[in-house]
């Protein structure tokens, strides 16, 4: 009777043990699945927008977005999609007279970013430091309204101006280009770009200004 008790109270702790690695399993693969999951819906959170973060957007921002919120991004910023550059139209005493009447012309506008963009691999040279000057004001002006920045664009237009001879042009209409990356397509064939100009004024050229010897036309 005593080696039956003993082999009965044995039965019983061998099954508690074994229940409890058996929990301790499951609570191990749970918790590796969890971080799993936790950790991939996370990453695909503060990745840059994309076609797929696009789509899980709503999960995303019920579950990481309302209990695990990130201020941070992967690859931050953002990566830019849009183009901008600056176009200049140089204006005579006379040609203003008919801007006011006719409104602008079509034709004898320039686009002073696109030379700088294409001569960027010189880096010793004074074109990336124009290039970015430029694409800074035009975005600064484009989405915050910075006059700091419209003052820059017309010091720019007024060099660009005397540094291909428009000793007549005494003002300058400016004109801001957005060129935006190609829609993610829903089929197989791309979109195009989409292009969108945006008008800034005409301005009295800035006399002041030095010929900068960048542009030939």
């Amino acid at each position: 009777m005593r080696q039956i008790g003993v082999s009965l109270s044995w039965n019983g702790q061998d099954g508690r043990k074994a229940v409890r690695v058996w929990v301790l399993n499951v609570l191990r693969v749970m918790t590796v699945l969890w971080l799993v999951v936790h950790f991939t819906l996370t990453f695909l959170y503060v990745l840059p927008t994309n076609p797929i973060q696009r789509i899980l957007e709503p999960f995303l921002n019920a579950t990481i977005g309302r209990y695990f919120d990130q201020h941070w991004d992967l690859f931050a910023p953002d990566p830019i999609d849009t183009d901008y550059a600056l176009l200049v139209r140089p204006l005579s005493n006379e040609e203003l007279m008919v801007v006011k009447i006719k409104g602008l012309p079509n034709d004898g506008w320039y686009d002073v970013s696109s030379p700088l963009w294409r001569k960027q691999s010189n880096l010793f040279s004074a074109y990336p430091r124009f290039a970015n000057g430029i694409t800074d004001a035009t975005f600064s002006y484009d989405n915050e309204h910075d006059q700091e920045a419209l003052k820059l664009m017309v010091r720019f237009a007024s060099a660009f101006c005397k540094d291909i001879g428009r000793s007549n042009a005494n003002y300058v209409a400016l004109m801001i280009r957005e060129r935006h990356s190609s829609p993610w397509p829903e089929g197989n064939a791309p979109k195009p770009r989409v292009i969108k100009t945006v008008f800034v004024g005409v301005y009295q050229i800035d006399r002041s200004m030095e010929n900068i010897h960048l542009y030939r036309m």
